[in-house]
């Protein structure tokens, strides 16, 4: 009885060790997903420039992969920081369209998929990655069927202000300032380039967590004010409010998704290639759970078929 006592215990144990991290995960929606394992850094950065500035956006709807001229510019901002960096897979899709037609709201998307080699280091036993790349200042023009993807603040946004010539009642706000003129929103519009990371800071300044027998280590960057975000205010009320406001604003975050116990310094992630013990433990585990509930229902089997039957009573 006490060993059978001592596998109820150990099964929810067990269970715990393997599935604990899997539920307690957070469901996470970062703009920029970075994952890094032992031999390259993989990203999925999901773009999206919401406004309303101007009256609409230019159709776009494509799907492009390595072969087109997107690459090019991407790959020559990653190695301005780190030379040997290299993109192996790039895949896009962008497209715009109208999200609320009673405001007016836009929105312009860009989905990227990029594997990147060259920035990880195995200097015997344990891994380096140098994700210095990640805040790459790219401001180059690049363009897909005669839409421009990266430089859209000047190519697109900076005309919408025509549209909310000054006045008494009016005003401009970019980042956390606020104006009564447009000239700062104006000119933080037309430097604006979807691609420039730069505001991006190095992994060891943000909020990191580990936790026991999670199967990762997690870092999050959410910046106080977006790299992009303009708002002209109309109708100035009495209670310092506006009748009609008009947004362009881009989201902004980031997560580092690396193997478990792994360490920042810098722009560099560290982390120790996992010993025999620790790749083999969670097999170790599945064997002893599945010997431990083969146990008890066999014992429970035996015991059924060898309990006494009591006579009826007369």
């Amino acid at each position: 009885m006490a060993s059978q006592r001592f596998r109820l215990i150990l099964i929810p144990f067990l269970l715990a060790m393997l599935l604990g991290p899997s539920l307690l995960a957070t469901v996470r929606a970062a703009a920029i997903t970075v994952t890094v394992i032992n031999d390259s850094v993989s990203i999925q950065m999901n773009f999206q420039l919401v406004e309303n500035l101007t009256t609409s956006l230019p159709p776009l709807d494509i799907t492009l992969d390595q072969s087109s001229p997107v690459l090019l510019p991407i790959q020559k901002g990653f190695q301005s920081l780190v030379p040997d960096s290299r993109i192996d897979q790039l895949s896009l899709h962008a497209r715009t369209g109208e999200i609320n037609n009673r405001t007016g709201l836009w929105v312009f998307e860009e989905n990227y998929t990029v594997t990147v080699s060259g920035v990880t280091k195995n200097t015997g036993g344990r891994i380096t990655a140098d994700l210095a790349f990640l805040s790459s200042r790219n401001n180059q023009s690049i363009l897909a069927s005669g839409v421009e993807l990266n430089n859209i603040g000047q190519s697109y946004l900076v005309q919408g202000f025509q549209r909310f010539p000054p006045d008494s009642k009016t005003r401009y706000f970019s980042g956390a300032g606020g104006f009564t003129l447009p000239l700062i929103p104006e000119q933080d519009t037309s430097s604006f380039s979807l691609l420039d990371l730069s505001w991006i800071s190095p992994v060891s300044r943000w909020t990191g967590d580990y936790q026991f027998f999670d199967p990762s280590t997690v870092w999050n960057l959410q910046p106080r004010s977006a790299p992009y975000n303009v708002t002209v205010g109309l109708g100035l009320t009495t209670e310092n409010t506006f009748l009609r406001e008009h947004v362009a604003y881009l989201n902004s975050s980031v997560e580092i998704i690396g193997p478990p116990r792994a360490q920042a310094d810098g722009a560099t992630i560290m982390f120790d290639l996992p010993t025999v013990a620790e790749t083999i433990m969670p097999i170790i585990i599945v064997i002893t759970l599945a010997t431990a509930i083969t146990t008890i229902l066999f014992e429970r089997r035996v015991s059924k078929s060898t309990r006494p039957v009591r006579g009826r009573k007369r």
